[in-house]
């Protein structure tokens, strides 16, 4: 193994180029995987955001369904009250014809 800088052809052995030749990892990398770690940690906060933020428009939506529903069955009620007082008219009306 080279121990120094070959400076002669003789010790200039394969194991001594690559030796050499081997440069020792870049900051960049360093940077890289810091920043990648980051992001990570970033998503899983937007994620879980996002998560939060939907469950709180499902809540409000089926509230929204559920007043929705109760207004729904309150205008059936009011219908059906509105259709058998017209029967009732109806029916009131065919007596007072039936008389005359």
């Amino acid at each position: 193994m080279c121990t120094g800088k070959c400076n002669n052809k003789e010790f200039m052995a394969l194991s001594c180029l690559h030796f050499h030749n081997q440069k020792p990892k870049p900051k960049l990398q360093i940077h890289v995987k810091l920043r990648i770690q980051r992001l990570k940690r970033v998503n899983k906060f937007i994620e879980e955001k996002t998560k939060y933020e939907m469950e709180i428009r499902n809540l409000k939506l089926y509230m929204e369904n559920m007043r929705i529903l109760k207004e729904n069955e309150g205008l059936k009620n009011k219908a059906k009250m509105l259709h058998q007082e017209n029967l009732d008219l109806l029916l009131e009306l065919e007596k007072k014809k039936a008389k005359i």
